[in-house]
């Protein structure tokens, strides 16, 4: 496979975003809702992968204090099932331990289990179901991952917060 390279997304880069996210989502977000967050949500950090200089994938973080939301990530059709996702959720990691984080988190579809597989392999668990969540009322899970902040690794477990208190 080519080398995948992640970048800040830039304001070209939006209408690809877009293109990728209708293709990924039943509900996807509307053009203004992206150009709104990407321009004005000061907490807002978009990022692209790209295959031989071809935007492949997107994520949408935000930064809220000590906590990453991952609010977006999709892979385009064209590229899935070649490991994206998997080097997209390493550098999510990787970036979230480098801006301090100590907890990610994100929403995924009740019967999206490929998705649900992928954050469990990172470490994710599901702390919370969300009863008609998304707009067609179907049910999502709120999945959770404690950053390591202690060197020796001696917790990573999202069941014991109390480390965070």
């Amino acid at each position: 496979m080519e080398e995948i390279k992640i970048t800040k997304a830039r304001a070209i880069d939006i209408k690809k975003i877009i293109e990728i996210e209708e293709l990924s989502y039943k509900d996807p977000w509307p053009r203004e809702v992206f150009m709104i967050d990407y321009v004005f949500n000061r907490s807002a950090r978009y990022f692209v992968a790209k295959i031989e200089n071809k935007i492949c994938a997107f994520t949408g973080l935000w930064i809220e204090i000590d906590k990453m939301h991952i609010v977006n990530i999709a892979v385009h059709p064209s590229y899935r099932k070649m490991g994206i996702g998997t080097y997209f959720m390493n550098f999510i990691i990787d970036y979230a331990k480098k801006e301090h984080v100590k907890e990610i988190y994100l929403e995924v579809r009740k019967s999206n289990i490929i998705a649900q597989n992928l954050y469990k392999k990172f470490g994710f668990q599901i702390i919370e179901e969300l009863k008609r969540y998304y707009q067609d009322g179907e049910n999502g899970y709120r999945m959770a991952k404690i950053i390591e902040i202690d060197k020796r690794g001696k917790n990573d477990d999202i069941r014991n917060r109390d480390f965070l208190r």
